[in-house]
């Protein structure tokens, strides 16, 4: 009995230190020092190309240069546009169109190449115009490519109005250049109211005597004897010059 109750002090004892007699919890420790970097991975596969994107707008043209010096006072006079239909020397149907617009501006070629001449005989009066233009600004030595149209009209501006014979033009090496680079030498002068030159027309004509402005349009058929083409030719183009007077003493 004394033995029991021995052991049941004993047991109360052992529970009571376990309940009452428990450590508290210790602080933190310091962090540990930081791990090497692990490798880097495998890169992996590139992916697909995306669809291509729609195309932006056109940008707004420049603004056009400024003239070279000389190019206004060489074109200040106006220009002739000539346009050719037929067919070249081997055989190929062709058009060509270009504007000669620049004028010898030295004295002596004035007189013969940007003039108006008028007379009066009796009840008729006449209009004798000389209009020489360049397709290049002229020089003495590789820019001689020129068009000239002599035309001298009488009664201008009336029922009686003519062109009177002596009227020509006048085509003076000039390239037709094909899309094919191909090309041959015009060298032609079409005198009007002559065997070889038919159907002349001249459309739309003013005259300015105020300002020596002449416009007008013309067209013409070459038979093909009369014209380095060496075959029948249409010519065709419009003339809008302004003409000088010659004074003289």
């Amino acid at each position: 009995m004394k033995t029991m109750r021995l052991l049941s002090m004993g047991l109360l004892a052992v529970c009571l230190s376990v309940t009452s007699c428990s450590p508290e919890d210790g602080k933190d420790g310091l962090p540990g020092a930081q791990g090497p970097q692990g490798e880097q991975g495998i890169q992996g596969p590139q992916g697909e190309q995306g669809p291509q994107g729609e195309a932006g707008q056109d940008g707004a043209d420049g603004q056009d240069g400024a003239n070279g010096e000389g190019f206004d006072e060489l074109t200040q006079y106006g220009h002739i546009t000539m346009t050719l239909q037929g067919t070249r020397p081997d055989g190929e149907p062709f058009e060509d169109t270009s504007s000669f617009k620049f004028t010898a501006l030295e004295a002596e070629d004035l007189e013969s190449s940007n003039l108006v001449v008028t007379s009066q005989e009796g009840d008729n009066s006449y209009h004798e115009f000389n209009i020489q233009r360049f397709l290049t600004a002229p020089d003495d030595v590789f820019n001689e490519t020129t068009i000239f149209f002599y035309l001298n009209i009488s009664n201008l501006g009336t029922d009686l109005e003519d062109y009177e014979p002596g009227s020509y033009f006048e085509i003076t090496q000039y390239g037709v250049i094909g899309a094919d680079n191909k090309f041959f030498i015009m060298n032609d002068y079409y005198q009007f109211n002559q065997p070889g030159v038919s159907d002349l027309e001249y459309t739309n004509l003013v005259w300015d005597d105020a300002t020596n402005h002449l416009t007008f349009s013309y067209s013409f058929m070459v038979t093909a004897a009369s014209n380095d083409s060496g075959h029948e030719l249409t010519v065709s183009g419009d003339v809008d010059v302004f003409l000088l007077e010659l004074i003289q003493p």
